[in-house]
């Protein structure tokens, strides 16, 4: 009547009873339980009190009763689940619990942004830097993309970083974001269930790249005049004509018509003077940022612009008339050798031309 194919696979107990307690059905996995447990001749006839219900406890099984009627006849069912391994999985992720929350407490102390977007670039998890951050309550931001928080320029920056991410498994960059400096890596994370994310991790560097950039301009700048110097000629120009061989450029050497005099009659402060009135008249005649103003060594400036000769004609107009002001404290003339990038010409090349230019013109004064 009750031999069920069924029942006898299921991994619980199950056990029928009728209305006098007598034993009517257990399926296979019920008698391995009574045959480890309990003498055979216990249970012809089954009543559940208490004693009955704290052995079954003692062997981690836990019982559920319910009535069922077949053909007019009310039975009892029996449902006894085998919670040993429940509890064990209960006591695993009550440890894992304690451990991520020890974890979440410590990443919530560190001054660096910590999150985690979900493969669609859903947030995850943030610390509370990165909350405090943003300036947003953490209900806001659970499940939210980049772009519903970030100004459209900045979102825009996020999504293609995180494609790098997946795409390449990691992306690293420094960058400038509203006057300060910040340092983003961020790491693909695959997941045992064949999911993936983006673990990040944002630190501030604002005072530490000051100081590096400080460094490089000292490296770069000549101390006297404050222009750039020829370390600064020798790697940034040079790496910049040569990734831009399609740009025009025009560049000028400009010399200081005896200055070696100057220095002898007058004295090295004098000179110095000279150089330091010069380096001025330059920064105000070049006007634009992308152009260059470097001190070669000794009396010779370099002027170099992204344009053609007749701008740079321009700015030597500028220069002749700041050098003719009765502004200045001592007199002084400059000779100047001028010429326009040849297509594919190098930075040597270039300037052999200009220098040749600039000796031509000295040897007639």
């Amino acid at each position: 009547m009750f031999g069920n194919l069924l029942l006898d696979n299921l991994t619980i107990g199950v056990l029928v009873l009728n209305q006098k307690f007598k034993v009517k059905y257990q399926n296979e996995y019920m008698k391995k339980i009574l045959k480890k447990h309990f003498n055979e001749g216990d249970f012809k006839y089954f009543e559940m009190n208490e004693a009955l219900v704290r052995k079954f406890e003692k062997i981690d099984l836990e019982i559920k009763k319910c009535e069922i009627e077949k053909n007019g006849e009310k039975f009892i069912q029996l449902e006894f689940h085998n919670i040993r391994n429940l509890k064990e999985i209960e006591k695993d992720l009550e440890e894992k619990s304690k451990s991520q929350d020890k974890l979440v407490a410590m990443l919530d102390t560190v001054q660096e942004f910590i999150f985690y977007l979900d493969s669609e670039g859903r947030l995850e998890y943030f610390n509370k830097a990165y909350a405090q951050y943003l300036g947003k309550h953490p209900e806001e931001l659970y499940g939210r993309k980049e772009i519903e928080f970030f100004p459209e320029s900045m979102a825009k920056k996020c999504l293609e970083n995180n494609k790098i991410a997946f795409e390449r498994g990691n992306f690293y960059e420094e960058e400038c974001f509203e006057g300060r400096w910040y340092q983003t890596f961020k790491s693909r994370v695959d997941l045992d269930n064949d999911d993936h994310g983006i673990l990040a991790m944002v630190k501030e560097i604002t005072e530490s790249k000051k100081k590096s950039l400080d460094l490089k301009e000292k490296v770069y700048k000549d101390l006297l005049t404050n222009v750039y110097n020829r370390n600064f000629y020798e790697e940034k120009i040079r790496e910049s004509l040569d990734k831009n061989k399609d740009k025009t450029f025009s560049m000028m050497l400009i010399d200081i018509d005896k200055f070696k005099h100057i220095n002898d009659t007058k004295g090295h402060d004098i000179g110095d003077l000279v150089l330091k009135k010069l380096s001025k008249i330059l920064k105000k005649s070049v006007r634009r940022k992308d152009d260059y103003i470097v001190r070669m060594g000794g009396d010779e400036f370099c002027v170099l612009i992204e344009s053609n000769l007749e701008e740079l004609e321009k700015v030597w107009e500028r220069i002749q008339n700041e050098i003719a002001l009765k502004e200045k404290e001592i007199d002084f003339t400059v000779s100047i050798g001028m010429g326009q990038r040849k297509e594919g010409e190098d930075l040597d090349s270039l300037y052999k031309r200009v220098d040749v230019e600039l000796y031509k013109n000295k040897k007639e004064k």
